[in-house]
């Protein structure tokens, strides 16, 4: 085989490992986290540090390795087996810290987890990509060609490497499975560079694993060590994340991604769920419940004298493993629904908008407090507007929230406030009951809504409803005047706190600021956080752009200084684009799993695309710094267009949803722009850096790993500080704002001589 086909294949391979490798090792990361979306930066952020270490560091060694093709073989071996290896770690870092099962997990831990579990993996991915542009652009005319070629193949193969995990890979294999098969791969690709005898063993090891079957057992063992003391009795990977059964005396209880869903005999937080909210209701007979049914709530529920029950689970997986383990609900009345509970909602108000009438009576929403970006989309301004558009006109909503029976921080009472107030903004009357969930009861009608217990034991009483702990002598405790004046007079203390949107999620930071409390993180942060805002942003990052002007002119740096700022910067934006569209899709159209995908892929498409064309072009390109600096500027526009569009699509869906849904396509389109404009700088870049020079790998190792370094720091302020606190309109501008500083930086920049070196 040609050294050519070899080195595109290779970068094809190291990009879809990249990328399906990265998946995985989220997955498997987010159990030990229990999906806290605070540890999504933290694992991108080390993630992205790794590779840019590899690369911009370890990278230097290609300069100095006399047989490179061996050296690749050897890294590529490594990689193949590092893989299968990491799930091992990762599975039995809880045994190794002593982490017992619902332990919170502090931030240092989280960080030193991620640091070194992806430590090794991302340095020998980073260096590989190094080696295979080092080894294409060996006795090349025009070696910038020759790596662009290399992203290109690169960016390609995590294109399909996307698609291949999303709709295939994680609907038929377990994450070691899938592991295995990238190892696999990995393997066959080092034979092709050099051949030795560890090879041998390895291709060995792995048919006879294969033959016998025993990845799915070694899967099933180290899926066991993160469950004790409980037994596990199930583990499945879903298209949602990780459902495990575990069973501990007579008692089942199911977990997503290490979180505890529910317990089959916890009858006290089933009934609390429900029966408040159903007792504020003089006769509920349509109810709508999402999430959290088939723990218990969904036969509580039943105990009332109902007409229909619509009960909304996006996980098809947790309603089958639960009917395994539990009872299962045979009763008619109830009508299992099988999508984003967000979108359900949204339909619904939507057909109501259009003169087709479906009210509920109790609304009861039974998901965990919004420490995801994801979960805040169900406490937000413009669901509570959705949910007010199905409720009959004395119709009661109710979620509840986690609290405290006697004592509420400052911290945890202006997250509560935050929620609180944005109910505030849509219902008119709103019933705070205190415990360790404060449960929230609202309504639109006067006088609907009650704290006296009289009157809810008697509508228990008349409906013959039988419970164990809402009860006539708990319910007066629960309703006791002066818990309920303390909760109320400790969340009005904060009646400023901003209102949590769709496009400002802020409750989410405020979650984010109550967790890092419980380590004392952050008790001087909570005065300045409503100070915080894009002005503040902006002169940081003039005075910057003043820093470099003025070390430009005393230093007379030419034009690769400013490209290798604007190559960070860009990796920053990158990554901030794709957070941006990711959140915007799920804020307007809800929680689709397999357009999602198609988000993902169209960018590394884009990405693809661009590197295409820079390459096609660069022998053409005279004046590198025109065309550069053409580039930066759709950067500085791309982000000012994106904030109209997706302005313009959500007021269009919100009064036009048959128009807005015809929209979607623009989700797909929009991330193959950005993608473009980053895979053409990149190569330009290159192009510039490199001229004549034949010291690729340090070049490039240095132009790739700031592009990652800017990426880690995208990663890790998009999605936890940019978006929280400036919302995704603010965000895109200050995203442009950067982008000009930049464009300026580049225009008083003096042209590059080529020179050999």
């Amino acid at each position: 085989m040609k050294t050519s086909l070899k080195l595109n294949a290779s970068a094809f391979i190291l990009g879809l490992t990249s990328m399906i490798g990265q998946i995985i090792i989220i997955r498997e990361l987010l159990v030990v986290f229990y999906g806290n979306e605070l540890s999504l930066g933290i694992i991108l952020a080390c993630w992205l540090f790794w590779v840019a270490f590899g690369s911009l560091i370890i990278g230097r060694l290609a300069d100095f390795v006399s047989s490179k093709e061996r050296f690749l073989s050897y890294v590529q071996l490594a990689i193949s087996i590092i893989i299968p290896l990491n799930i091992f770690f990762i599975r039995f870092i809880k045994s190794i810290l002593k982490i017992q099962s619902g332990q919170i997990i502090g931030l240092t831990q989280m960080l030193g987890v991620s640091f070194a579990s992806l430590s090794i993996v991302c340095i020998l991915l980073g260096l590989s990509f190094i080696l295979i542009a080092k080894i294409a652009a060996k006795d090349s005319n025009l070696p910038s060609r020759q790596v662009a070629k290399i992203y290109l193949f690169e960016s390609l193969g995590a294109s399909v490497g996307g698609l291949l995990y999303t709709f295939l890979l994680i609907k038929t294999y377990t994450s070691f499975q899938n592991a295995l098969i990238l190892g696999n791969l990995n393997l066959i690709i080092s034979i092709l560079f050099n051949r030795n005898i560890i090879q041998m063993v390895y291709l060995v090891i792995f048919s006879t694993t294969v033959i016998f079957n025993w990845p799915k057992h070694l899967d099933g063992f180290t899926r066991s060590l993160q469950s004790r003391p409980m037994k596990l009795i199930e583990n499945v990977d879903s298209l949602y994340g990780n459902i495990a059964v575990t069973k501990l005396g007579n008692d089942y209880s199911f977990y997503e991604n290490g979180t505890l869903m529910f317990t089959g005999g916890d009858i006290s937080t089933s009934e609390e769920s429900v029966h408040y909210a159903m007792l504020e209701h003089p006769s509920p007979l349509k109810i709508l419940l999402i999430g959290g049914g088939t723990g218990g709530s969904i036969a509580q529920i039943l105990k009332h004298k109902i007409d229909r029950l619509d009960y909304v689970e996006l996980d098809p997986m947790i309603i089958s493993l639960s009917q395994k383990y539990m009872p299962p609900i045979t009763d008619d009345r109830v009508n299992m629904i099988h999508m984003d509970g967000r979108l359900f909602v949204k339909d619904v108000s939507s057909a109501n908008s259009l003169k087709i009438p479906y009210k509920y009576d109790v609304v009861i929403l039974n998901l965990p407090d919004p420490y995801t970006a994801s979960l805040n989309r169900f406490y937000s301004l413009e669901f509570f507007q959705e949910v007010k558009k199905i409720l009959s006109y004395n119709g009661v909503f109710s979620f509840g929230l986690l609290s405290s029976e006697n004592y509420i921080s400052p911290e945890h009472a202006i997250y509560l406030s935050c929620i609180y107030n944005t109910l505030k903004k849509e219902f008119f009357d709103i019933k705070l009951l205190p415990g360790n969930t404060v449960t929230f009861v609202a309504s639109n009608e006067p006088g609907m809504l009650t704290y006296d217990v009289n009157t809810i034991i008697k509508r228990l009483k008349d409906r013959a409803i039988k419970t164990k702990f809402v009860r006539e002598y708990y319910i007066p405790f629960k309703l006791d005047p002066l818990r309920i004046k303390y909760v109320e007079s400790t969340i009005a203390k904060f009646k400023n706190t901003q209102i949590n949107t769709d496009f400002k999620p802020i409750g989410y930071l405020y979650h984010a600021i109550l967790w890092i409390s419980f380590f004392d993180a952050t008790r001087n942060l909570l005065p300045y956080i409503d100070n915080i805002n894009i002005g503040i942003f902006i002169l940081i990052g003039f005075a910057f752009l003043l820093i470099a002007l003025l070390a430009q002119k005393l230093t007379r740096a030419s034009l690769k200084f400013p490209v290798l700022v604007s190559i960070g910067t860009t990796g920053m934006s990158q990554i901030c684009f794709q957070v941006i569209i990711l959140l915007a899709f799920q804020f307007i159209y809800g929680y689709m799993y397999h357009q999602i995908g198609f988000i993902l892929a169209s960018f590394m498409i884009g990405l693809t695309l661009g590197s295409f064309l820079a390459t096609k072009i660069m022998e053409k390109i005279e004046d590198e710094k025109a065309v550069y600096i053409k580039s930066q500027a759709w950067s500085c526009l791309y982000p000012l267009i994106l904030a109209i569009i997706l302005l313009g699509i959500s007021k269009i869906n919100q009064f036009r949803p048959d128009i807005g849904n015809m929209l979607q396509i623009a989700f797909a389109i929009m991330p193959v722009i950005s993608g473009f404009i980053g895979g053409f700088q990149f190569s330009l870049a290159n192009k510039i850096w490199l001229g004549e020079s034949k010291n690729v790998g340090r070049i490039t190792g240095l132009l790739y790993g700031v592009d990652l370094l800017g990426s880690c720091i995208g990663g890790i302020t998009i999605g936890v500080i940019l978006i929280p606190l400036l919302g995704i309109i603010q965000t895109c501008i200050l995203l442009s704002v950067i982008n000009i500083f930049i464009f300026i930086l580049l225009s008083n920049s003096k042209p590059c001589f080529i020179q050999k070196m």
